[in-house]
C-alpha cells in the first residue's frame, strides 16, 4: 500500500502604565492559551571578550547592520565566522534573542554566514548550498532540480539536524525531513545563518545530533535603504529581487520588505523553475520596555524534477544533464515529475525587557499546500517506454495504455478501456501552529536563569487525484487488494478528478518545557539545562477504513534532553571549551504508524544520543584558528524496511530497533590576514562514522499483530554513507584597487560511501563496504566590482564560476547489490558553470 513516502521521496507615565498593563495581559493570554513559541538560548552569551579589530587584523571602519558590527571589507568572509561578534540582533534598543552565539564566549562549535556572504553565494544555488565550505557539513542540490537539496552534518542526515527560523523549530514532526523547496526565497530574506555543531543551543529541539541551523531573517535597521538585484546563470536560470528597509519611522514603527522571482531552465534537462518569494517584517516599539514584531514570508513555487538516479552507463552515453524523467508529448516537453508547493509562514513576537527580567512570547502559523505529478501503474511502467535518445516515449506509453479492455476480476468495471497507467497529482499539505513563552532572570552579575514552554500542533493530510487517463476510459481501483476495508460499497471505476490509493493524515500535538542556567565571569562561561518533551500522535485514513472507524488510537511519547557546556579563557588569546548532551528522543510520528495503516507499531522505543565536544580557539593579531574533537553515539535507531517477501509470497515491511552508530572526528578551521587586502582561510574535517552492531527484526502480521517471522540485519562495522568523511578546503581573498574584489576557493571531498539502509543488509555473508565514491577536487572563483556614487547610490557587478576545472564527479547516490560502480545509481555534479549579476542600493 502506498503511504506518505510517495510524494515526498522525492515558519507619559500613565501611557507607560497602560502599555505595561497591555503587555502583561498579552503575555498572560499567550501563556494561558499555550499559544506561543519562544526560543531563548541556553548557550546565548554576551559579546564581551570578542576580538577587537586590532586582534583580528580587520579594518577599523566598521558599519552597523541591524545592530551587529560587521566589517565591510575583507573581514566579511567565511573564515571570520570563527569569531563572529554578533550575539544578538538589536532593533532600536530591543534585543531579539534567537540563539545566535558569540564564538568568543560560547562552548559550541559555530560557523556563521553573514548577509554579505549570502549575497555573494546565492546566485543559482539552493538554500543548503549557501552553507558550503564549513567543515563537517555536506550540502548539495541532490538531483540537480532547483529547490531539491540535501544537507548532512557530521554524517547525520536531515532528521538529525535541527532547523530553526528566528529561533522557532521548522523541521517536520512526521519524519524530521526538511523540504527546502518550500523555502526557495528564504535566501533573499535572510540576515544571517549560524550553524551550531553537535548539541546546539536550542532547548526546544532534541534533533540536534549532527547540529542546528539557525536562520535569522532581516529586520528594519536604523537607516532607510532600497536594494535591487538580478542575476542569470549561463544555463538559463534568472532571478530578480527588490528589498526595502524603512529605517526608523515615527512612533516606533519599522518595516522591512522583500520580493523576488526566479525562473527559467535549470542545468539539468527539463528542470524548469518558476518561483515567487516575499517577506514582510513590521516592528512596533511600545513604550520603553515592549516591542511587537510581525513577520510574514512565503515562496509559492513550481519546478520540474529529476527524480530518477542514473547509472554510469547512462551518464557516459547521454551526459551530465541527462534527465530520464521527460519526453516529447504533443510536441511539448513533458516531465513525469512536476512539483508545486506554497507554505506561507507567519509569526508574531512580543519582547519585554526591564531590569533583570526579560520575556519573549511568540505565536506562529504555517499552512503548506501543494502537489506533485505522479503515476500509478498496473503493468509496464511509463518510465520503461524509451525513445532512441533515452527519453520517455509518451506516444508508445499512451498507445499501450489504450490496448486493454476490462480484465476478469475487475468486478463492476465499466465499458471501455481500463487504464494500466495514469497520471495523478499527489496532493499533500499540513498546518503547523504553535506558541512559545519564556522568561529570563538575571540573579546577579554572573548568574542567569531561563525557563520556557513550547506547544506545537502539526496536522498533515495527503490524497492522490487522477489528472490524466492517458487515452483510457477509466482506472479500476482494486480496493479488495489495496484497502484493508475492501470494496466496502465504494465504486472502483475512477475517472479524472477522482481520488485513488491515498487519503490519510496525522494529527500531532507536541510540547516542550525547559529550564537552564548560565554563569559568566571574565574567565569562565558555564551553561547547563534540561528539557522535557511529549507528543500525542493520531492517524486517520479514509482509504483503508470506512465509516466512523477512520481514526487510530493515540500513540503517546515522552522524552528528555540534558545539555551542558563550559568555556575557560586561558589568557586574552586562547580559550578551551567542553560540551556534552544526552537525549532520550521521542520517535517521529511516522515511526508510530510505520506499517502504512492505523495500527500502532509494536516495540517503538526512544532513540538515545550521547554527544560530546572538546575544542580549542586561538586568536592572534592577524587571524585565528579553532580545533574541535567530537563524538556522537546514536543508540536504538528505529526504521522500517523496504518490502520483504515472506514464505507465502506476500510482501510486508518490518520495524528494526536497536541499531547503533558511532560518529567521531576532528575539525580544524583557520584564517590569516596577510595585509588589509589579502586573506587566506582553510579548513579540514576528518571523521570515522560506522554502524556498530547486528540486530534481529521481528515481522508482525498486519491484521493480528502477532509475530510471523524474523530477519537478521547485518550492519556491524559498515561505514555510514551519503557524506564525505574527509573534507579539506581553502580560500584566498583579495580586495583590489578601484573597487575590485577577487576570491578563489578549493575543496576536496573523499572517503564518501554510497548511501544505503542497514535494513537491506540481511545476508550475513555480505559484509562488503558500500561502494566508495571516488574523491574529487572542486575549484571555484568570484570576481566583483563595487562603486559608490553620489547621493548614497552604490552598485556591484559580479561573476561567479563553479567547478572551473570541469571535474567529473559524483555528488550522491545509493549502493547497488554488487557494491560497485556498475550497480551504483546516483547523481553526478554539475560541470563548469557561471552566474552573472548586478546589485544596486540606495540610502
Amino acid at each position: 500500500m502506498k503511504d506518505t513516502q510517495k510524494f515526498f521521496r522525492r515558519a507619559s507615565g500613565s501611557d507607560q502604565s497602560k502599555t505595561m498593563s497591555a503587555a502583561r495581559a498579552f503575555s498572560a493570554l499567550i501563556f494561558l492559551a499555550i499559544c506561543q513559541v519562544l526560543y531563548f538560548p541556553v548557550f546565548s552569551s554576551a559579546s564581551d571578550g570578542a576580538p577587537s579589530s586590532r586582534q583580528t587584523g580587520l579594518r577599523d571602519d566598521w558599519h552597523v547592520t541591524a545592530g551587529v558590527a560587521l566589517s565591510p571589507g575583507i573581514a566579511d568572509t567565511a573564515a571570520d565566522s570563527l569569531f563572529w561578534q554578533g550575539d544578538t540582533l538589536t532593533l532600536r534598543e530591543v534585543t531579539i534573542s534567537a540563539s545566535f552565539n558569540s564564538s568568543k564566549s560560547s562552548p559550541l562549535r559555530l560557523s556563521t554566514v553573514t548577509s554579505g556572504m549570502l549575497k555573494d553565494r546565492a546566485a543559482a544555488r539552493t538554500y543548503p548550498e549557501l552553507l558550503k565550505n564549513i567543515p563537517g557539513l555536506y550540502a548539495t542540490s541532490e538531483s540537480g532540480s532547483y529547490g531539491d537539496a540535501r544537507l548532512n552534518i557530521r554524517g547525520f542526515k536531515q532528521e538529525n539536524i535541527s532547523v530553526l527560523l528566528n529561533g522557532i523549530p521548522i523541521s517536520g514532526l512526521t519524519t524530521g525531513s526538511m523540504y527546502w523547496n518550500n523555502w526557495m526565497g528564504l535566501a533573499d530574506a535572510t540576515y544571517a545563518i549560524q550553524v551550531q555543531k553537535g548539541i546546539g543551543s536550542s532547548m526546544l529541539s532534541d534533533s540536534s545530533v549532527g547540529g542546528s541551523v539557525n536562520i535569522i531573517t532581516a529586520v528594519a535597521t536604523e537607516e532607510a535603504s532600497v536594494e535591487a538585484g538580478a542575476y542569470v546563470s549561463h544555463y538559463g536560470t534568472a532571478k530578480g529581487y527588490l528589498k526595502y528597509d524603512s529605517g526608523q519611522l515615527k512612533h516606533g514603527w519599522g518595516i522591512n520588505l522583500m520580493a523576488s522571482y526566479v525562473g527559467g531552465s535549470g542545468y539539468v534537462d527539463a528542470t524548469d523553475v518558476s518561483s515567487f518569494a516575499y517577506m514582510l517584517n513590521v516592528s512596533k516599539q511600545l513604550g520603553k520596555y515592549n516591542t511587537l514584531l510581525f513577520t510574514a514570508l512565503g515562496s509559492p513555487e513550481k519546478h520540474e524534477q529529476r527524480s530518477s538516479r542514473l547509472s554510469i552507463g547512462e551518464v557516459q552515453t547521454y551526459g551530465l544533464k541527462y534527465n530520464k524523467n521527460w519526453g516529447w508529448r504533443d510536441g511539448k516537453q513533458f516531465n513525469l515529475n512536476l512539483n508545486n508547493y506554497f507554505k506561507p509562514y507567519f509569526t508574531l513576537q512580543h519582547l519585554y525587557s526591564r531590569g533583570r527580567l526579560s520575556m519573549t512570547n511568540s505565536i506562529y502559523l504555517a499552512i503548506g499546500n501543494g502537489g506533485g505529478r505522479w503515476n500509478e501503474s498496473k503493468g509496464q511502467q511509463i518510465s520503461s517506454f524509451r525513445t532512441a535518445d533515452g527519453q520517455v516515449d509518451w506516444d508508445a506509453a499512451i498507445a499501450a495504455n489504450t490496448a486493454f479492455p476490462a480484465e476478469n476480476g475487475e468486478a463492476g468495471a465499466a465499458e471501455g478501456i481500463s487504464a494500466r497507467n495514469i497520471l495523478s497529482d499527489y496532493l499533500a499539505g499540513h498546518t503547523q501552529a504553535g506558541a512559545i513563552v519564556s522568561a529570563s532572570v538575571a540573579l546577579d552579575e554572573r548568574w542567569k536563569l531561563d525557563a520556557g514552554a513550547h506547544y506545537q500542533l502539526y496536522s498533515t493530510w495527503e490524497k492522490e487525484q487522477i489528472t490524466d487517463l492517458l487515452g483510457a476510459d477509466y482506472w479500476y481501483e482494486d480496493y479488495a487488494a489495496n484497502s484493508l476495508a475492501g470494496l466496502a460499497g465504494r465504486n472502483p471505476v475512477k475517472k479524472v478528478g477522482d481520488y485513488v490509493r491515498t487519503d490519510n493524515g496525522k494529527i500531532i500535538n507536541h510540547g516542550t518545557v525547559y529550564a537552564s542556567a548560565k554563569y559568566s565571569s571574565e574567565r569562565v562561561n558555564l551553561n547547563f539545562g534540561a528539557s522535557g518533551f511529549f507528543s500525542a500522535n493520531r492517524r486517520w485514513d479514509r482509504y483503508n477504513y470506512v465509516g466512523d472507524d477512520i481514526y487510530s488510537d493515540v500513540a503517546w511519547g515522552a522524552g528528555f534532553s540534558a545539555k551542558a557546556g563550559v568555556l575557560v579563557k586561558a589568557g586574552k588569546r586562547s580559550s578551551v571549551y567542553l560540551n556534552g548532551g544526552y537525549y532520550s528522543r521521542v520517535p517521529y510520528s511516522g515511526t508510530y504508524f510505520s506499517s502504512g495503516n492505523n495500527e500502532i507499531s509494536q516495540g517503538v522505543k526512544n532513540e538515545r544520543n550521547i554527544l560530546g565536544e572538546l575544542g580549542y580557539r586561538f586568536v592572534y593579531d592577524r587571524g585565528g584558528a579553532e580545533v574541535t574533537a567530537y563524538a556522537a553515539y546514536w543508540k536504538n535507531r528505529t526504521l522500517m524496511s523496504n518490502p520483504y517477501k515472506l514464505q507465502d509470497e506476500d510482501q510486508t515491511r518490518y520495524m528494526i530497533t536497536g541499531l547503533d552508530a558511532f560518529h567521531y572526528g576532528v575539525e580544524i578551521e583557520a584564517f590569516h590576514n596577510f595585509t588589509r587586502w589579502l586573506k587566506l582561510s582553510a579548513f579540514a574535517s576528518i571523521g570515522d562514522w560506522k554502524w556498530k552492531n547486528d540486530v534481529q527484526a521481528t515481522i508482525y502480521d498486519d491484521y493480528t499483530g502477532l509475530p510471523v517471522s524474523q530477519v537478521n540485519v547485518c550492519s556491524n562495522g559498515l561505514p555510514v554513507g551519503d557524506a564525505p568523511q574527509t573534507q579539506v578546503g581553502a580560500m584566498l581573498e583579495a580586495r583590489l584597487p578601484a573597487g575590485f574584489r577577487f576570491s578563489v576557493n578549493w575543496t576536496f571531498n573523499d572517503r564518501m560511501y554510497a548511501d544505503f539502509e542497514p535494513e537491506d543488509r540481511t545476508d550475513p555473508d555480505d559484509r562488503a563496504d558500500p561502494y566508495r565514491i571516488p574523491g574529487y577536487h572542486l575549484l571555484g572563483a568570484d570576481l566583483s566590482w563595487s562603486h559608490d556614487f553620489p547621493k548614497g547610490i552604490s552598485t556591484t557587478l559580479f561573476v561567479t564560476g563553479s567547478n572551473l576545472l570541469d571535474t567529473f564527479y559524483i555528488e550522491r547516490g545509493t549502493d547497488g547489490s554488487a557494491h560497485d560502480l556498475e550497480s551504483f545509481r546516483g547523481f553526478w555534479g554539475f560541470g563548469r558553470n557561471f552566474s552573472f549579476g548586478l546589485r544596486l542600493s540606495f540610502r
